[in-house]
């Protein structure tokens, strides 16, 4: 099973949606993902879905124009190290 069938049905579409506007598969999302929700934690802050989405569009759009397409994973964790998530909240 993979991790998108373990979302409810509406953020399973937003994500289906989303993603097939970027070169990147589902694992690069995955992971991307899975990065982001560690970094986080780490921080002892937390995030709505549509908000992880959100925030790893913007990482897949500066990486759109480069090429080679740059580690959608490592992408993430520049982003966090240098601006943070401002819309996560504090656990």
């Amino acid at each position: 099973m993979d991790w998108i069938d373990k979302l409810d049905s509406k953020n399973a579409r937003a994500w289906e949606e989303l993603m097939v506007d970027y070169l990147y598969d589902l694992d690069d999302w995955n992971e991307a993902r899975v990065q982001l929700l560690q970094l986080l934690k780490n921080d002892q802050r937390n995030a709505s879905e549509s908000d992880l989405r959100a925030y790893l569009s913007c990482c897949a759009e500066s990486a759109g124009s480069v090429h080679p397409i740059p580690d959608l994973k490592e992408t993430v964790e520049e982003f966090y190290s240098r601006f943070g998530m401002e819309n996560s909240k504090k656990d």
